[in-house]
């Protein structure tokens, strides 16, 4: 009984985690502004990856495996962020219509 619980968390795991990818996927090719781009893309980096990470640790029969998979996240999740501020700053310090893409209109029209 207790592998078959396994499995099936392992499974749920896996296949969320896969659904967060194809989604996050979509979105980096749908949208056309890096920002919007970099948001889909810190999903499948944080979410998708911790998802597909946790499923694995279902799986995972030694300790030693267990932690090399945290350490993957510890890892993730440190330089996703870093990288993702550096490249939106760099987008917002070089692109000159950066203000129009972020602008919004309210319920009037006027910005």
């Amino acid at each position: 009984m207790n592998e078959v619980l396994r499995f099936v968390l392992c499974a749920v795991f896996l296949t969320l985690g896969t659904a967060v990818i194809a989604v996050g996927i979509l979105g980096v090719f749908r949208f056309r502004f890096v920002l919007n781009r970099m948001h889909c893309a810190a999903l499948i980096d944080t979410l998708g990856a911790l998802l597909i990470v946790v499923g694995l640790l279902f799986a995972a029969d030694a300790p030693v495996y267990v932690w090399k998979l945290l350490a993957v996240v510890m890892l993730l999740w440190i330089g996703s962020p870093i990288a993702s501020h550096l490249v939106a700053r760099m987008e917002l310090l070089t692109d000159p219509d950066a203000k129009k893409h972020m602008a919004s209109e309210d319920e009037d029209g006027i910005l």
